[in-house]
């Protein structure tokens, strides 16, 4: 006699009947699908984020340039100022020491208008323009290149020299042919009195110029 098989046990509630096992399994898939870009989209963003980050380093680096840049072009600026106010007062200390030495040789010779006659007035004259020619030399030792007030000054003196000079030889032929001699003051291109000028320029030569501008007194 033959025993039938037992009865199926029954499933429990969370048993899932076989054929659905297969549509249970495949849904986590689907869903993390959905989650998950494609490649190319994924390859995309990452290089936009790449492409991003390049874009502010590169910003950050040009500002530091810039910045940079400005506070180099600034400082250099400074630089040259001070450079220009130092060597603006070191000139002119160097010309107001001339000054006052050139008045120093001055006073150790004979005035034009303490001499007797026209040849002893032109000696002097050139005695005292000897005394100015260590000054001239002083002013172009220390002549800037390009520098336009430094060549108005040495050629404003050299006007005043030249004028003395050639007051001396016109005394020098009053002598001997009796022709009376001037003193003609220079005067710059402009017609501006060329005395006047070196008088305002320094005041340590201020007494100098006013003896030197007057021979024939």
């Amino acid at each position: 006699m033959t025993t039938p098989p037992p009865p199926p046990y029954p499933r429990s509630p969370d048993e899932t009947e076989p054929d659905k096992v297969d549509e249970v399994s495949e849904a986590p898939e689907a869903s993390r699908e959905d989650d998950v870009l494609p490649p190319a989209d994924a390859a995309d963003k990452k290089d936009g984020n790449r492409r991003q980050r390049w874009l502010v380093i590169g910003a950050a680096v040009v500002a530091a340039v810039v910045v940079l840049g400005a506070c180099t072009g600034i400082g250099i600026g400074a630089v040259r100022v001070v450079d220009a106010v130092n060597d603006g007062g070191h000139r002119m200390l160097r010309v107001d020491d001339a000054c006052q030495a050139l008045e120093v040789r001055l006073n150790r010779v004979a005035p034009p208008g303490a001499a007797t006659g026209p040849r002893e007035r032109a000696r002097a004259i050139r005695d005292e323009n000897a005394a100015v020619k260590p000054f001239l030399d002083e002013l172009t030792a220390g002549r800037r290149d390009r520098e336009r007030d430094d060549d108005r000054m040495l050629a404003e003196w050299t006007q005043l020299v030249d004028a003395r000079t050639a007051y001396a030889d016109g005394l020098d032929r009053q002598v001997s042919t009796g022709a009376p001699a001037f003193f003609v003051a220079p005067r710059n291109e402009r017609g501006g009195a060329v005395v006047e000028r070196l008088e305002r320029r320094h005041d340590d030569c201020a007494a100098s110029v006013r003896r030197l501008a007057a021979p024939d007194l």
